[in-house]
């Protein structure tokens, strides 16, 4: 039986870029650290930007003041900054924003007007400052850059004292319509890019349940294709998993409420629940092709998914479609005792928990006091990485202004303002953002120098709505499309307070970019470099310990242990994970063909098999729980006895393994070791 949705359930653009972006497209981003989350599209927050930003430009060209671009700026970058969440913590925010921002403009523009000899230390100064908020946290981090871009855009704008002054009232003009527009005039759903997360990981799990349904000669033939669909799929869901699970943990207690602690907490739980089924489910499929009943089994599986992923997204969610496709289930499979048949109760059952979780009342869900605390300690301790990130920062900007000021480049801010945002504590996260902001800049500066020559003045401040609009909706969904839609958005305005620039403001934004993103990206190569990351072979031998761990655990521990193997089955997929990542970046390196590298690959691809037996194994002894104690398989024994492993929750007592010995004792690990024996 059919049953009809709500149509406004789904946005046109969220169901658009879900079709435009295939999903092998999104893997093959993520593995190479460049984020797409086309769930994250956020229109209204985008139209309400493109209000802030237009009214100010349309006041600056009907008053005739250019300067008055800096209103516009100030709106963009405090709607930019809003974090979401609860009003006292969203006006906090901002109003720190628009008091720094205010402040900075000031000094910067006026010390600007004294020349270098006294703005270029004192931009280092505040730019040093603003880089050493990542102490404080996500929130705080976000304020520090765009406090930064403040500075660097204020000391190309030298001023007497008189005119700083100006300059900061219009900067504090704009924020402040910014925050009436975002706070008063125009309040939006908080918690919506975070329900659109969960969303996302059921619409992954529908997925990667789909993906079984395929017959193995389309889908999952052979080892190769095999390797590349298990990877994928669980690489991806776990790390939405963690990624969703780090972004509700940042919130504070109090300003956690209910809706996100009390139900997303749990969602994410049960998201992970059902992966531990699927898991288990692939492993089977890749043993042996499911059968009609089982494809049937599975093809209504993944409906349910897509009913819940609805559910999720929505704050008061329609649950009746997703309660008829439970009851499905369970009939389907009240007498099927196969394994997908009672994977897909326990998947039933895990939704009919999370029906119960969104029905019942804030207050009788726990709020967990102890997170801010754990997450502020985890930040202090990263402390020497915080200050190294705002040295090189510093020192960064203050060669990239050398270089405009030498070569005289017009628009001299846009290369600082690259340096900004393309720096990052890691340097593995820098190469990418830069190649992402570089693509964007071209582009972005190409398509509005072409506007720019061919529009009229009044139609190119009509494209500065919809400009402005995109920017702010597609800031979560990928940094490149942000600062494609952004560039076009800075050179329009800058072109309509400056006209007959034409070409040349386009050009300059392009040029620019490239000369700040390439400044940043050397300051984190040259200035204080950081330790390279544990080498590949170490990450293997972690991701194969984990794995050890979990498949010992989940195959010879008592079921009393459940809390402990939820742990060691994140911690599996979390090593493997990042194992994986670091394969990918070392081919991107230029190591193609090394034997050393595909061996690494089939480890972790039989690691993936492994974990797929030790899910089967755990839920078979799950749904059928033994009052006797499970006993450790001979296979994984032997493995304790050569690595020196007494108790499998302590690590091992010998150093960690090279790859060619992790390949031997996965040889004799019958099943998991044939494709071992066979690549």
């Amino acid at each position: 039986m059919k049953t009809k949705l709500r149509p406004r359930q789904y946005g046109p653009l969220r169901t658009l870029s879900r079709r435009l972006t295939p999903t092998r497209l999104t893997h093959w981003l993520g593995i190479r650290a460049i984020s797409m989350a086309p769930e994250q599209i956020a229109l209204r927050e985008g139209l309400r930007a493109a209000v802030a930003v237009g009214i100010m430009m349309a006041l600056a060209l009907t008053l005739q003041m250019p300067l008055m671009a800096w209103s516009a700026f100030a709106a963009f970058w405090t709607c930019l900054v809003d974090p979401g969440g609860p009003l006292v913590a969203r006006l906090r925010t901002l109003l720190t924003f628009g008091t720094m921002g205010t402040v900075i403009a000031a000094i910067m523009s006026m010390a600007a007007g004294y020349g270098p000899v006294l703005a270029a230390p004192l931009l280092a100064v505040i730019v040093l400052c603003c880089g050493l908020s990542r102490l404080r946290g996500a929130t705080a981090t976000q304020i520090g850059v765009l406090a930064a871009i403040v500075a660097v855009v204020a000391i190309c704008y030298p001023m007497p004292p008189h005119g700083a002054l100006v300059l900061a009232g219009l900067f504090a003009l704009g924020a402040g319509w910014a925050v009436v527009v975002c706070t008063i005039a125009w309040p939006v759903d908080a918690y919506a890019p975070l329900r659109q997360a969960c969303a996302e990981i059921f619409r992954e799990e529908g997925r990667m349940t789909r993906r079984m349904v395929i017959p193995p000669r389309q889908g999952m033939a052979g080892i190769s294709g095999a390797r590349t669909s298990i990877g994928a799929y669980r690489r991806e869901i776990r790390s939405r998993i963690e990624r969703t699970r780090a972004r509700i943990e940042i919130l504070s207690p109090d300003a956690a409420g209910s809706q996100t602690r009390a139900v997303l907490l749990p969602t994410l739980e049960i998201c992970d629940r059902i992966f531990v089924v699927l898991i288990a489910f692939e492993h089977a499929v890749l043993l042996a092709p499911p059968s009609p009943m089982t494809r049937r089994i599975l093809r209504h599986l993944m409906v349910m998914l897509e009913r819940a992923a609805r559910v999720v997204g929505q704050p008061t969610p329609d649950t009746m479609a997703l309660q008829r496709h439970i009851a499905r289930i369970d009939m389907l499979c009240a007498h099927e005792n196969s394994l997908y048949g009672r994977g897909a109760r326990t998947c039933a059952m895990a939704l009919r928990d999370l029906l119960s979780t969104l029905s019942e009342t804030p207050r009788q869900h726990p709020v967990i006091h102890d997170g801010g605390r754990t997450a502020h300690q985890a930040r202090w301790r990263g402390w020497p990485m915080v200050l190294r990130h705002a040295m090189r920062l510093s020192v960064s900007v203050l060669v990239a202004y050398g270089i405009t000021r030498e070569f005289s480049l017009p628009y001299a801010y846009w290369a600082m303002m690259a340096v900004v945002v393309v720096m990052q504590p890691q340097g593995v996260i820098t190469l990418p953002r830069t190649i992402e902001r570089v693509v964007g800049s071209i582009a972005g500066g190409l398509l509005a120098a072409i506007m720019g020559v061919v529009l009229p003045m009044w139609l190119i401040l009509v494209l500065i709505f919809p400009l402005a609009a995109a920017t702010i909706a597609l800031r979560a969904v990928n940094y490149t499309l942000l600062v494609l839609f952004m560039t076009q958005l800075f050179v329009l305005v800058t072109d309509l307070v400056s006209p007959g620039a034409g070409w040349d403001v386009g050009m300059a934004r392009s040029v620019n970019n490239i000369i700040g993103s390439l400044v940043g990206l050397a300051g984190c190569l040259v200035l204080w470099p950081e330790r390279r990351g544990p080498a590949l072979a170490t990450q293997v031998a972690e991701a194969f310990i984990a794995n050890i761990r979990y498949a010992v655990m989940a195959t010879g521990t008592h079921e009393a242990e459940r809390e402990k193997i939820e742990q060691a089955r994140r911690m599996a997929g979390t090593t493997s994970t990042r194992a994986e990542i670091q394969c990918q970046q070392t081919r991107l390196e230029g190591l193609h063909r090394s034997a050393r590298l595909d061996r690494a690959e089939q480890i972790l691809f039989a690691l993936r098999q492994m974990a797929g037996m030790a899910s089967v194994n755990w839920m078979e002894r799950s749904l059928s729980p033994s009052s006797a104690e499970a006993t450790t398989p001979a296979r994984f024994a032997q493995v304790m006895r050569q690595m020196e492993w007494p108790e499998i929750v302590s690590p091992p007592h010998r150093t960690l393994p090279s790859l060619d010995e992790m390949a031997a004792m996965l040889h004799d690990m019958t099943p998991v070791g044939e494709d071992i024996r066979t690549s």
